[in-house]
């Protein structure tokens, strides 16, 4: 499992298609979007930019695999403010850290060029249509710079637009919310222009064997789908969903190499784009109307809330006033209401509820009543002006206001502070406590791996002891098994070599490989194979050959192959370096138990051969039966016994000079008659085997056992 950082623009990437993400990796995701907060499962999600101080202390508690950013152009996009410095203290960060891998998604339009020319020094640069592109270019000569200096593997991936079916941020979103809204799209290039699609399922594929990949170095590749289309060709089809539809293009300039296949990535990383994405093109459409009707019913209803919470105090201030003007007029005359001022009483209510701005608005009002009222008993303008003591009214009313709308905002304002207060507390809180945690299922992660990981000591140590035989037959069983459970493969052939080095005859192979292997191979239809194992290296097939197997290794006696170990097939999560190593280590485990079980056979020869003879003792011969009958059990080989019916072993043996291969034994039984385990052969290719017999005139009969 590994650990992976996506940083930038991650609004490219879906919920769902993170949560799929998080199924083999384990997921940080350092974005500015708050959409995902709280909603991901598995996925630890932190609300931040790259240019935060906080950004960098996630490189000192994960330990990453590989940072997947993605850039602002991406998808078509327009990049976003400062992404440039950004991406720089990412690239910062993740040599710091001596990061093994950076992933850079740019777009495909950086691609799109003219070269310039002159007639004196003949190619002097590029030429860019427009601003946004050799703004996405700059950015990828800076990871390119950061991959020189640093050595740090950058992988960058020209990315067309990004299609989802539930996500209306990319280009595609934006082209459906017009559709539904405006019934007008704009097209940025002509009709015929190519409209690459790359789904989402594939690029997070595509990403996932990246990371995975060790053997791989700073390179750029077209991340580009296996089925393209043009503008015109999306245009039928949106009209399709909505045939009031207007299409327009802005005839912009394109010039980009697209390669119609991403060959380049399908060697690299056996990448292969799967899924068609304008055959889904329908279907996503009508997604994003069902999830649209749903967001805008969720955006009306905040209206209402934002209308009732922002003009209801208004309509209760002008009620209040108005009520409050009735109950003065009302009570102008009752010798109660002469201690009691209820339009002050109106305006410390007002202040004290809503605030300064209510309370100072009710004081105004107040005064406008009050001038009101001085022009009706006939005081006029100049005079209210220049009589101080008519100031005191006002004067009252406005402190009144203020003073209560003033205790009102700074008990709010408070309140306010301290919830933030808090919010960044908590919000502290939740990243050590995501960081502790993730640090304790790392620690519980790496302790699983080194106690159980395939090429562990502890597994490595398993092989040596499992591998420890006096017999050679043995070796090749043991030798299999071990392949099949470390390499995590089923197709795995272990063959012998002759002296002359020119044929190679099949002695145990996996249960998958026992009914289509050829037992016998001619070494010369392998020859580039065979001398890069004669050379002491693994023949790795990289240039995909057919018929041909994707790993080989020699086993050595005396400088002279004498075993192949073949492995026919191999996902394309198993081309890498880290599992080369591992099977030339266990290619050498199997040289060392069999150099060592034929030096064995070497010390004993006399005791294990009948005396004049090749043949072996019935004590021997019974041990390599019974090995050859546990490969049978286990599908890994199959052979055939013949009993002869002339006894006398000199004879016999003499007869089967120059007929027996290095793979048969001759032996004597427990029952005095002499037998022939003739391995991978079966009554289907016995026939050969059996007329050469008789030639000699041997005659013989097929056993199920000694003495059988």
């Amino acid at each position: 499992m590994a650990t992976v950082l996506i940083a930038g623009n991650t609004a490219l990437f879906t919920q769902e298609t993170l949560e799929r993400i998080a199924e083999d990796n384990m997921v940080v995701l350092a974005g500015s979007e708050a959409g995902y907060e709280g909603k991901l499962r598995g996925i630890h999600v932190y609300r931040m930019t790259p240019m935060e101080d906080s950004f960098g202390q996630l490189f000192d508690v994960y330990t990453f695999n590989a940072v997947w950013y993605v850039s602002g152009y991406a998808d078509g996009g327009d990049g976003t403010f400062g992404e440039v410095q950004m991406l720089e203290r990412a690239l910062d960060e993740s040599s710091r850290a001596r990061l093994d891998k950076f992933v850079l998604l740019s777009t495909v339009d950086t691609q799109n060029y003219m070269n310039r020319y002159t007639s004196a020094e003949g190619l002097t640069g590029k030429d860019y249509p427009d601003s946004r592109v050799f703004n996405a270019v700059q950015m990828e000569a800076l990871a390119g710079f950061f991959a020189e200096k640093t050595g740090m593997k950058v992988i960058t991936l020209w990315v067309p637009y990004v299609a989802d079916s539930v996500n209306d941020n990319n280009f595609l979103g934006e082209v459906f919310r017009r559709m539904y809204e405006k019934k007008t799209v704009t097209f940025p290039y002509t009709r015929d222009a190519r409209a690459d699609f790359l789904s989402a399922y594939d690029l997070s594929d595509l990403l996932q064997q990246i990371t995975d990949e060790t053997d791989d170095e700073t390179m750029s590749y077209f991340a580009v789908s296996a089925d393209p289309c043009t503008y015109g060709q999306l245009e039928e089809v949106l009209k399709a969903c909505e045939p009031s539809l207007q299409v327009s293009y802005e005839e912009r300039r394109e010039d980009i190499r697209w390669p119609d296949f991403p060959a380049q990535l399908r060697r690299r990383y056996g990448f292969v784009p799967i899924v068609p994405v304008l055959e889904h093109v329908g279907e996503y459409y009508e997604r994003f109307r069902a999830g649209f009707k749903k967001k805008r019913d969720s955006l009306l209803l905040k209206f209402f809330r934002w209308v009732s919470g922002n003009v209801f105090k208004y309509f209760e201030l002008v009620l209040m006033f108005l009520l409050t003007e009735y109950i003065a007029g009302y009570t102008s005359d009752s010798v109660y209401f002469r201690f009691v001022d209820v339009r002050l009483a109106f305006i410390v209510i007002m202040g004290t509820i809503y605030g300064m701005r209510i309370g100072m608005l009710a004081s105004v009002l107040e005064g406008l009543v009050l001038i009101t009222q001085y022009t009706r008993i006939g005081v006029s303008g100049t005079l209210l002006f220049y009589n101080i003591e008519n100031w005191i009214p006002f004067a009252v009313y406005l402190m009144a206001g203020s003073i209560a709308g003033y205790i009102r905002d700074k008990s709010t304002e408070q309140i306010a502070f301290s919830e933030k207060e808090y919010g960044l507390l908590r919000d502290k809180y939740l990243f050590l406590s995501n960081v502790y945690h993730g640090a304790i299922q790392n620690k519980g992660d790496y302790k699983r791996q080194i106690l159980g990981f395939k090429d562990s000591f502890g597994k490595i140590f398993d092989a040596v002891q499992r591998l420890d035989s006096e017999l050679p037959q043995s070796v090749f069983l043991k030798g299999l098994e071990v392949m099949e459970e470390i390499m995590e493969n089923h197709t795995v052939a272990i063959y012998t070599v002759d002296s002359w080095q020119r044929f190679a005859r099949l002695v145990a192979c996996s249960g998958s490989l026992l009914r289509r292997s050829s037992v016998s191979m001619r070494l010369e239809d392998y020859k580039e194979m065979f001398e890069t194992v004669k050379g002491g290296g693994v023949w790795r097939n990289v240039e995909l050959f057919p018929d041909t197997p994707m790993y080989a290794c020699g086993v050595f006696r005396s400088g002279e192959v004498v075993m192949l170990v073949l492995l026919w097939e191999a996902s394309p999560e198993q081309y890498g370096t880290h599992y080369t190593n591992i099977f030339q280590i266990l290619c050498g485990l199997v040289q060392t138990s069999f150099l060592r079980a034929m030096e064995y056979e070497q010390l004993r020869h006399d005791q294990m051969t009948v005396p004049g003879t090749r043949a072996v003792t019935a004590e021997h011969l019974a041990q390599i039966l019974a090995v050859q009958e546990e490969m049978r059990q286990a599908g890994a080989a199959d052979y055939m016994l013949l009993r002869f019916e002339d006894q006398d072993p000199v004879r016999v043996s003499e007869a089967l000079t120059g007929m027996v291969r290095a793979s048969d034994t001759l032996g004597q039984g427990s029952d005095g008659y002499m037998y022939l385990l003739l391995t991978q052969i079966t009554e289907h290719n016995f026939g050969i085997v059996g007329q050469r017999l008789t030639e000699k005139g041997l005659r013989y009969q097929i056993a199920e056992k000694v003495g059988a």
